[in-house]
């Protein structure tokens, strides 16, 4: 017996998806999206994954003893001839990880293609393979004579300190100095910032939620007591993910953000020997990017949950990649 599927769709607002065990009404699975009544990707009626500012990633949020389930459920509901949306869009949705061949699997069983529009890799660090060992193997000899050079810079200014800090030895101290960490630099000019696009009391909630549960981390890097560097992390099942960064402009010749994520690669293995991988969040050039080495791939697209819509969507794809060649050639 599959897990039912329950769709809330309350006017103007997000669509609500949520698998439940019918025998025991305990929560399996859910899944957040927004009403689109056709784009030019697909001039149909179809549902998009949410995605608020602060969303670097697209899927369900499923148990993990029930993934083919809830899975068989979601499609069996969404391929139902009285169910009125020709697919489901996910944009930048893991495309390698178990839960994504799964989805794929499940799909297929049920006859609905997944057709991409978009592929990009997102930087990941595995843990298990980090630390010293990773960076003496993979950092260029220029780059860690930087980084040498850099913490000479910061040791000559004081006594330096790098520590993590987890759960429920989070404190609204540590907040708050990540909060004004992040507030500096380019972030503030632009006004991108938590404080200044005031997404900072959404921060705290989420940050306060995620640590009562043991599920959110924060990396420090410290010189006489005083906070120089933060980053924030969440995490969920085996898999971390990174969420934002902040330095102290004034030691910018030192790049102590840089110096940060570096102590971070050197002592993953000892603070995350369970974690599969940590999800960067980063867009491919950033210095994220240059750091951590390991890559997961993103792509974004639909799952075409009726036949018309996956005609149509093949027969755009096929329309743009005529226009792209043309172009080419011109």
């Amino acid at each position: 017996m599959l897990p039912a599927l329950r769709q809330i769709t309350p006017e103007s607002k997000p669509v609500f998806v949520f698998i439940e065990d019918a025998r025991e009404n305990d929560l399996l699975g859910v899944g957040i999206f927004e009403r689109s009544r056709g784009t030019i990707r697909l001039p149909l009626p179809h549902l998009r994954a949410y995605q608020c500012p602060h969303s670097y990633l697209a899927g369900l949020l499923i148990h993990r003893d029930w993934v083919k389930p809830v899975l068989a459920s979601f499609f069996s509901f969404f391929c139902n001839p009285a169910n009125h949306w020709y697919g489901i869009e996910f944009i930048n949705r893991h495309a390698d990880t178990v839960q994504a061949s799964l989805t794929d699997e499940i799909a297929s069983q049920f006859k609905v293609p997944w057709i991409g529009y978009s592929r990009k890799k997102r930087a990941v660090l595995i843990p298990k393979d980090s630390g010293p060992a990773y960076m003496e193997k993979y950092f260029s000899s220029r780059r860690k004579r930087v980084l040498r050079h850099r913490y000479r810079l910061l040791r000559e200014a004081g006594e330096v300190r790098w520590h993590i800090v987890r759960g429920r030895e989070i404190d609204l101290t540590c907040i708050d100095t990540f909060l004004r960490l992040e507030d500096m630099g380019w972030k503030a000019e632009e006004k991108t910032s938590l404080l200044l696009s005031r997404h900072d009391q959404f921060f705290r909630e989420m940050i306060e939620g995620f640590a009562r549960h043991g599920r959110a981390f924060f990396t420090e890097l410290i010189l006489d007591n005083k906070v120089i560097a933060s980053t924030s992390h969440l995490m969920s099942g085996n898999a971390g993910f990174s969420f934002k960064l902040g330095w102290n402009v004034e030691f910018a010749r030192m790049s102590p953000g840089i110096l940060n994520v570096a102590e971070f690669i050197r002592n993953a293995p000892a603070l995350f020997p369970d974690i599969e991988y940590i999800d960067s969040g980063a867009e491919e050039g950033s210095f994220m990017d240059n750091l951590w080495l390991g890559r997961h791939t993103l792509v974004s697209g639909f799952y075409a949950t009726k036949k018309l819509s996956g005609t149509i969507l093949n027969g755009l794809n096929a329309l743009r990649g005529l226009r792209d060649r043309a172009f080419n050639l011109w």
